[in-house]
């Protein structure tokens, strides 16, 4: 045997056969093992994706773009603005790329928008500094599109004018990839609100990217880009990430935080996280491989039979899920789950104790600041550990922030006075939006005939205000939130 074997590809060459099969084997070993962990959703796996317009693809927050402030004087900081035509010129800045945790942080441009055909007939030429130089001179005119993309107009109710303007190229920090110029549209719309008008420059990253992935085994269409934010990197936790799966189940989550690359997705009991590539053309899935922990309603002592939560928290780089499965793009309400350890706030959640209904978030108000809390760090208290549950029972005292007015705030004789209060528990920094009474009720129309609809009833408070003396200056319903 040996003989014949010699003769038909010589002793050399049987050598050379054998390390042949046998690195075959071997190869179709790791072949096979590889293909039984990425079956298991063991292993990462990477994906590309394309890059494609997001007037084709684009849906929802896609289109919606990053606003700037407009104002009706110059900045200081711009050493020269054109000579416009306008008495009444826009002046305005962006800021992109910015770190949530450090507000001044990322790439500030100014621009101004002027009207040729004079004041009043329209505003039509942006001056926007691509160069960086703060010179608004030395820049191209940008004129407004003669036919923009449908998907490019929004119909947002009270738009009075919208004026879709040229695409312009705007270099970015897109990380190891260093600066590179990322393609915008500037949309400027003016809306009337209780007779004032309102200017506000938005603008919209004109691609995102496109791609199939699989998730535990499910197959998925994935969409990578920007949204209310633009940054030149799409490696970042905030970057929009919508994945819908395809199939019978093919309603994407929408839960908050969902949409996000940080958002944990579970598939098939397993929870999955997800990184891109700086410049997006790459998406990998990580099955998660850390520890898991308890959250869960609790009564604090008080006699209920029913406690149930559904939504999410978020932490500094991670949304998860509270709740059951998805169903209807939603979380099942559950009195407990388990979450990936880590600290967290309420995103948005809504607890049922008996017939009570709680919404909740995290307070993104400030002491005599309504929407702002740029000026203090955000509170992650509700901790996920492995080895001891976080227990949300409402047994904190809970407090009244007043958003508005600011403490030093002085009205004079005759002037209106706008109160803003929130109900809060300080010690999550957590708002409570919601109060609802979820017993059956019943409503009546004014001819007297049951409508036969149920609706739960708000117990939003009675608020009084009085003077130091006790004189009642006013009073009505404050809603939470």
């Amino acid at each position: 045997m040996r003989n014949a074997i010699d003769r038909r590809v010589g002793a050399g060459g049987f050598h050379n056969a054998l390390r042949l099969l046998i690195c075959g084997l071997a190869g179709l070993s790791l072949v096979l093992r590889a293909a039984a962990a990425a079956e298991a959703g063991t292993g990462d796996e990477t994906f590309k994706l394309r890059e494609v317009s997001v007037f084709e693809y684009g849906v929802e927050g896609f289109l919606r773009g990053q606003t700037g402030e407009c104002e009706d004087q110059p900045s200081p900081m711009v050493k020269a603005y054109p000579a416009f035509v306008s008495k009444k010129p826009i002046y305005g800045s962006i800021r992109f790329g910015m770190d949530r945790k450090q507000p001044n942080s990322g790439q500030l441009v100014y621009y101004a928008v002027d009207e040729s055909r004079g004041t009043g007939k329209g505003y039509d030429r942006l001056y926007f500094d691509a160069n960086g130089d703060l010179d608004l001179r030395n820049d191209p005119v940008v004129k407004p599109q003669g036919h923009p993309p449908e998907k490019a107009l929004l119909n947002n109710g009270g738009i009075k004018a919208q004026v879709i303007f040229d695409c312009l190229a705007v270099n970015l920090d897109c990380g190891p990839a260093g600066m590179r110029p990322v393609q915008l549209m500037p949309r400027l719309m003016i809306s009337v609100y209780e007779k004032e008008e309102y200017k506000q420059m938005t603008l919209v990253r004109t691609h995102l990217y496109r791609g199939e992935i699989e998730v535990g085994g499910t197959p998925c269409e994935v969409l990578l880009g920007n949204d209310y934010a633009i940054s030149g990197r799409l490696d970042t936790p905030g970057t929009l990430l919508m994945l819908s799966p395809k199939g019978p189940s093919g309603d994407r989550a929408r839960w908050w935080g969902s949409d996000r690359l940080m958002a944990v997705h579970k598939v098939k009991g397993r929870c999955y996280t997800f990184s891109a590539s700086p410049t997006g053309d790459q998406l990998t899935v990580h099955p998660y491989r850390g520890e898991l922990g308890i959250f869960e309603i609790g009564p604090a002592g008080r006699t209920l039979e029913e406690m149930t939560v559904t939504g999410s928290l978020e932490g500094e780089e991670r949304a998860v899920a509270v709740g059951g499965e998805i169903v209807n793009s939603s979380p099942k309400a559950t009195r407990s789950c388990e979450l990936p350890v880590g600290d967290y706030r309420p995103n948005y959640i809504t607890i049922q104790f008996g017939h009570l209904r709680i919404a909740a978030s995290h307070n993104y108000h400030a002491d005599g600041k309504p929407m702002d809390w740029s000026e203090r760090a955000p509170v992650y208290a509700m901790t996920i550990r492995k080895d001891k549950p976080f227990v949300l029972d409402f047994s904190n005292k809970p407090d009244v922030m007043f958003a508005s007015p600011a403490k030093e705030l002085r009205v004079k004789l005759g002037e209106s006075l706008q109160v803003k209060a929130v109900l809060i528990d300080p010690k999550l920094d957590m708002m409570i939006r919601r109060f609802e009474d979820t017993t059956p009720k019943r409503t009546k129309p004014s001819d007297g005939q049951d409508a036969g609809d149920q609706r739960p009833v708000s117990l939003d408070p009675q608020v009084i205000i009085t003077r130091a003396n006790g004189e009642k200056v006013a009073e009505g319903v404050m809603p939470f939130g």
